[in-house]
């Protein structure tokens, strides 16, 4: 390399020279520039995937965006071998604490998202109006490491009645109604088969035959029916060969099971679907809350801490799962709960809130 430019320089000199003298052209030298870098800026760890946290070489915590492979060269500690595209995150502290950030649309609360500077969040609440985010959605979120780490830390009596507390036939038949309703008209089918095991039978099914071929009794029926719709050629499929026959189709949701039929299925979603519902603070998706009449309390002498945990759904406190403390402050805790004014949220969430009596 060092030969290599030398010699440009020296040629380079000759041609200043050159020109000096009043050559009558200059001479014209094309230096190539250096190749160009590979993309990448920080050096991680092998099997990351793009979107996920994790450290890079120099300690620093980043989001990675895109993974570029392996590279000795870059990055030569053997411990962090990957070259990739990742941008440093904020800190615990700020990442701890809900804040609002922008997120891709078409998420709800609950979903995970990576968000350059941030890392994976945690989506506590959508807001309604977009004010700072021109291409996406404007959201209350959190850290998912924070939110997984206290949600392993919650209490497992609170997290052991919550799984176990089952679902009403109110809320089971609320549920179905909102299935039935969501569920878009499909083509439905009257059809009847005849499965044989070989493509022999079922092709020999399929031959035009004669009444006389019958028995009587079947001929009679067979010629007042006089049906339509019969496939020319079997279908395979893995339990044999069928002959088939569509009688008749329509649109529309006849065919969607009847509630007895499901009754236990959507039982099991709800109650699963209680048991992991995330849980937020209640100044998080409640912005107007009332506080609590406390004169009884004062006039009463009673003492001591009310925690709350409520299920809020449709911009309101639809239900005040459980109070613990002194249980003579729990109507009027609960009468101020049942005042909130809460965010409208894609999806019913539990929040908490204590309250200092």
């Amino acid at each position: 390399m060092l030969r290599s430019l030398a010699t440009i320089l020296s040629v380079a000199l000759l041609a200043g020279g050159a020109w000096a003298k009043g050559a009558s052209a200059p001479i014209i030298i094309f230096v190539p520039g250096g190749a160009v870098p590979p993309a990448g800026n920080m050096c991680i760890a092998e099997g990351v995937t793009s979107g996920q946290e994790t450290s890079a070489s120099d300690g620093t915590r980043v989001l990675a965006k895109g993974i570029h492979g392996i590279d000795t060269k870059r990055c030569p500690n053997p411990a962090f071998p990957v070259i990739a595209t990742a941008t440093k995150l904020a800190t615990q502290e700020v990442r701890s604490a809900p804040s609002s950030q922008c997120v891709p649309y078409g998420l709800g609360v609950g979903d995970e998202v990576p968000i350059d500077n941030y890392g994976v969040a945690k989506i506590l609440a959508l807001t309604s109006s977009t004010t700072k985010c021109h291409a996406g959605a404007e959201a209350t979120v959190i850290s998912a490491e924070a939110h997984h780490a206290a949600s392993a830390a919650a209490s497992p009596e609170t997290a052991s009645k919550s799984a176990s507390r089952e679902p009403t036939d109110a809320e089971i038949q609320k549920e179905y109604d909102r299935l039935v309703a969501s569920a878009a008209p499909v083509k439905e089918y009257l059809v009847r088969h005849i499965l044989v095991r070989t493509k022999e039978e079922a092709t020999a099914a399929i031959d035009w035959s004669t009444a006389s071929f019958f028995d009587p009794e079947f001929s009679k029926a067979m010629v007042r029916l006089d049906p339509e719709g019969l496939a020319p050629q079997p279908a395979k499929t893995p339990f044999g060969w069928h002959v088939i026959e569509v009688m008749q189709s329509k649109m529309g949701k006849d065919s969607f099971p009847p509630l007895a039929s499901v009754k236990q299925r959507i039982a099991a979603r709800l109650k699963s679907a209680q048991a992991s519902e995330l849980r937020v603070p209640a100044k998080a998706v409640c912005r107007q809350m009332v506080t609590p009449d406390a004169s009884a309390a004062v006039s009463g002498g009673i003492k001591g801490t009310v925690v709350a945990e409520m299920r809020v759904e449709n911009g309101k406190v639809a239900e005040v799962v459980s109070l613990t403390g002194p249980s003579a402050l729990h109507v009027v805790v609960k009468e101020a709960l049942l005042k909130y004014g809460c965010d409208r949220l894609d999806r019913p969430v539990l929040a908490t809130q204590s309250f200092e009596f």
